[in-house]
């Protein structure tokens, strides 16, 4: 049989060539060509030992230091601090406006709650709460007593704003949205100290609340208690016009004058009637110059003076001593429509001035306080060995952040 010969395989990336033998049937040596690795070399492990104790080195500086001082700190040197707590909620009078929920519905009555709960947590960590508890308090002294270490203690020089950022590190209070709630916690270094701040921000905090729903409520009606005060003055000018009026008319109700002036003509009209009856009888009798006849006719002739002089006094015709009746009477109609029209206004402007009264003390807002403050037994901070485990935690982590920079660059260099 008669072998024919064949080309060799090519080589895979990083295999040896095949080389044929000299019959050419089978590979007799395979030629190493590896060109991406090498044997690791006496050299480089001493090269290696100097990156390997300058790791440890930064290991023990970044990771190892830090947590050995917290851990002395927190065991040995950090004060003891007391905690107590607040709880309450802004209420309104309505229980209908009570409902947390309706928070989310965009209801005005709970959005009032809801930013008069904020203004409250908001001036717990004010300057203006902590003036208003130093005048109770000397909050200096408490933070910054001799047994108290270093690093938690309060400059007792400190400015006005450091003492207001110390207090807020210590005062945390907290709005929970879904219940309405707040929740504030006070710390100090004695469960005295923790009570009798609590305490404070408490009785602050009510007093507060009382100014704010005051406020609402005044800012209510003060609508309606302008348009009573000018109602209200008006139906003062309005009298006082009408009294004008009757001292200078003399008259206290022209109208009724008028009435009775009326009535006083028909009855001499009436009397007029009847003289004049009985003189038509008196002619048929008895001669025109008889004591009867002459005394009839000046009957009739004074009444008809009286009549006259009635009427004239009424519409104004021939009146000598004093104004007409009926120019009184409208002058009065004047008068007495503008005092009827501020009776009226003043009436309507009462009126609404008691239904928002009443609408205001619906909304009148209260501290409704279920935790009150109470005197710690014993200390909840600092947590020490969680603490301590924080602080591994975050030196451990960066370590690891230098390490990977470290490599990186020395991929790259």
């Amino acid at each position: 049989m008669k072998l024919v010969q064949t080309a060799p395989l090519p080589a895979r990336p990083g295999e040896g060539a095949l080389v044929a033998g000299e019959d050419g049937q089978a590979p007799a040596t395979a030629v190493p060509t590896r060109r991406f690795s090498r044997r690791w070399t006496p050299a480089d492990e001493r090269a290696g030992k100097p990156a390997r104790w300058l790791s440890i080195l930064v290991f023990l500086l970044v990771v190892g230091l830090p947590t050995a001082l917290a851990a002395v700190y927190y065991g040995f040197f950090a004060s003891s601090q007391y905690a107590t707590e607040i709880q309450f909620g802004v209420r309104s009078a309505d229980a209908q406006r009570n409902d947390a929920t309706s928070i989310f519905q965009g209801m005005a009555s709970a959005s009032q709650i809801g930013l008069q709960s904020n203004i409250v947590v908001k001036y717990i960590k004010s300057r203006s709460m902590v003036d208003a508890i130093g005048q109770k308090i000397d909050l200096r002294k408490m933070f910054s007593g001799p047994d108290i270490d270093e690093l938690s203690r309060l400059d007792p020089h400190a400015s006005v704003e450091g003492l207001v950022d110390y207090w807020r590190g210590k005062v945390e209070p907290y709005f929970e949205l879904t219940t309405g709630i707040v929740s504030v916690q006070i710390r100090a270094f004695t469960p005295e100290d923790a009570l009798t701040i609590g305490r404070n921000v408490l009785a602050l905090s009510e007093n507060l609340a009382d100014d704010l729903s005051k406020r609402a409520r005044a800012d209510y009606v003060k609508f309606a208690q302008e348009q009573v005060e000018e109602a209200s003055e008006k139906l003062r000018q309005a009298r006082q016009a009408v009294l004008e009026f009757r001292d200078r008319e003399r008259s206290i109700d022209p109208n009724k004058e008028a009435d009775s002036a009326r009535l006083g003509i028909a009855k001499l009209r009436d009397e007029l009637g009847r003289v004049r009856a009985d003189y038509l009888t008196a002619r048929g009798r008895t001669s025109e110059n008889s004591t009867v006849i002459v005394s009839l006719r000046d009957r009739i002739a004074a009444l008809e003076s009286l009549i006259h002089d009635a009427e004239a006094r009424m519409t104004g015709m021939d009146a000598k001593e004093a104004l007409p009746i009926s120019r009184n009477i409208r002058s009065f109609e004047n008068v007495d429509i503008e005092r009827q029209l501020a009776e009226k206004f003043y009436d309507a402007a009462m009126q609404s001035l008691q239904r928002a009264q009443f609408e205001a003390s619906r909304r009148a807002m209260y501290l409704e306080v279920f935790v009150t403050p109470s005197l710690a037994e014993y200390p909840v901070y600092p947590r020490r060995l969680v603490s301590v485990l924080v602080v591994a935690l975050a030196s451990f982590g960066a370590w690891i952040f230098l390490l990977m920079i470290y490599y990186s660059i020395r991929d790259h260099v």
